[in-house]
């Protein structure tokens, strides 16, 4: 029976500086079975046909990896999951993230719980919440914070800084107009004490789609009062 899927993420793996092992793509594929079969119940996702699903959710979420590359048993954060993106093919290709998936669809983290017992993925775990609320108990904690396609970026670093240590990092994938972002959002870096630490531009092979990989780093504390209660930092962005 041919496996498109896997076909497919072999292919696009392999045409980049990435190197996956074979047993991570095996442990993708039945993420991507999971998917396909539970999307039929509930609406996990718009993109889940074999090649697209490949290169716009699992490659895609493959490209933070050399961001990880420096540091040894990291505390990750993975704000806004959905169906566990980046965040679950983080963890299968890096066994040694102590890895958090969050989000505020309760099918959601139910179907990335679902996902992690049936890989047997250790240290990995998703919790259904908003990060303004996750931030209470959790600020400062996480070694780095990891998003895609989740809100400006003016909001998502009121909803990811203020969880990431001292010296820590958010890295935030986005598509066009990331740099455009990155101006509109000058203010609340200096507010929530982060600094551009650089923009890795890229181009999906086969969509051609535009991505940045965009890398925050958290150069100084950020003030008690962020973030603000949830729904503000979408309702009045900094």
């Amino acid at each position: 029976m041919d496996n498109q899927f896997l076909r497919t993420l072999k292919k696009i793996t392999g045409i980049t500086p990435l190197e996956i092992e074979p047993q991570a793509l095996h442990l993708c594929d039945t993420h991507y079975n999971l998917l396909v079969e539970e999307n039929r119940k509930f609406n996990l996702t718009s993109v889940t046909g074999p090649v697209e699903a490949a290169e716009k959710h699992f490659l895609d979420s493959f490209l933070l990896l050399p961001d990880l590359a420096h540091l040894k048993n990291p505390k990750v954060l993975d704000v806004g999951s959905g169906a566990g993106f980046p965040g679950l093919p983080l963890k299968i290709c890096r066994t040694d993230l102590d890895m958090t998936l969050l989000d505020a669809v309760g099918k959601k983290t139910a179907f990335i719980e679902m996902v992690i017992k049936k890989l047997k993925l250790k240290q990995a775990r998703a919790l259904q919440a908003r990060a303004e609320d996750h931030a209470v108990k959790y600020r400062e904690y996480y070694d780095m914070a990891v998003s895609r396609a989740v809100a400006e970026m003016k909001v998502l670093l009121e909803l990811t800084l203020p969880l990431v240590r001292m010296g820590g990092k958010a890295v935030i994938s986005k598509g066009p107009g990331a740099y455009e972002e990155l101006a509109a959002a000058e203010n609340a870096l200096k507010i929530l004490g982060g600094l551009v630490g650089g923009v890795r531009e890229l181009v999906l092979p086969i969509s051609g789609d535009k991505r940045a990989v965009i890398v925050i780093e958290k150069v100084a504390p950020t003030p008690e009062k962020y973030p603000r209660r949830p729904g503000i930092p979408r309702k009045r962005p900094l």
